[in-house]
């Protein structure tokens, strides 16, 4: 029987100083150096530190962190002075650096796509366009130039943008509405989404009819919200449901104006006719035209069979 042992790459474990390690750039720092994960800076203090950081050695007494971030950050907050590594040497061949890196870190499309981004930025630099795609199979994606283009697209968006979408608070789909607006534009929006705590389809539908009016009537987005956008920050939670209710109904008017107007003539026919139960009208998809579609329901077949001469009488 043959033992099939996997392929050691050049590292070996050790126990560093906390201050001879450090983010590789202001990029990372900016992203990890507030952000602390509650839970995991508890077990921390619990239990120490369980998992090694992946650190790459720059000199005898300087290592730059590859992975783990937000582990390192919680660290750093938990008062331990000696942290265990695994030191990856300054002459590794970079394909093999950033391949660690993203199946320590980032080797799902879950992962911050903003770290996905800043790595693939950095491997572009470095490795051929062959090897630069292998990246993205790695990290759960199809190996295609339009997706590499897309995620290290995100780098250029404004900062609060960039952070929202690191820390998981706006959805990576709205990258591309975003890169369309100004980097005021794009701050108001986040700062909206953040403080009414959007998600979901709501979130989409503020960002894809706000860009939709910034294009159309070549108007700020500030000018379009400042109605609901948070004092100093804050909103009253109490009444966040229904100011979101009524920023979208305003901005759906605005988009579809045509649209608005015939759902509100429908509705206003359906209070007036007052269906009885078992009665349902409906209007066209989208109020595409003025058709209407009415709905019988009937307890059984019996029930039907009864009713059914009676009701071919009214379509002729």
């Amino acid at each position: 029987m043959t033992d099939f042992l996997p392929k050691q790459t050049a590292y070996h474990f050790q126990m560093i100083d906390l201050q001879s390690v450090d983010f590789q750039d202001d990029v990372l720092r900016s992203l990890h150096d507030e952000a602390i994960d509650p839970l995991m800076f508890r077990n921390l203090k619990k239990f120490g530190q369980l998992h090694p950081l992946l650190v790459q050695q720059q000199t005898e007494n300087l290592y730059h962190l590859v992975a783990g971030y937000t582990y390192f950050a919680a660290i750093k907050k938990s008062g331990i002075k000696k942290i265990a590594c695994q030191v990856l040497p300054h002459s590794i061949l970079p394909d093999t650096l950033f391949s660690l890196q993203i199946l320590h870190d980032l080797s799902s499309p879950q992962s911050s796509p903003i770290l996905q981004a800043h790595l693939l930025s950095k491997a572009e630099l470095a490795l051929p366009e062959d090897d630069l795609l292998s990246l993205l199979s790695l990290m759960g994606y199809k190996p295609q130039r339009y997706k590499l283009k897309e995620l290290t697209g995100l780098l250029q968006l404004e900062p609060t943008a960039i952070l929202a979408l690191h820390r998981g608070s706006l959805s990576q789909k709205l990258g591309k509405h975003l890169a369309l607006l100004s980097h005021d534009d794009q701050r108001h929006l986040v700062n909206l989404i953040n403080a009414y705590r959007l998600g979901g389809s709501k979130q989409h539908k503020l960002v894809e009819m706000v860009t939709e009016l910034v294009l159309r009537d070549n108007k700020p987005a500030q000018e379009i919200i400042n109605k609901w956008l948070p004092v100093d920050g804050t909103t009253n939670s109490e009444n966040s449901p229904q100011r979101i209710y009524g920023l979208l109904q305003c901005l759906n008017e605005k988009c579809s104006p045509g649209k608005s107007g015939a759902e509100k003539k429908f509705k206003k026919l359906v209070q007036e006719l007052q269906p009885p139960d078992g009665i349902t009208i409906e209007h066209s998809l989208s109020f595409e035209d003025e058709q209407l579609d009415v709905r019988l329901r009937f307890a059984d077949a019996a029930t039907l069979r009864e009713k059914w001469a009676e009701i071919k009488t009214f379509t002729q």
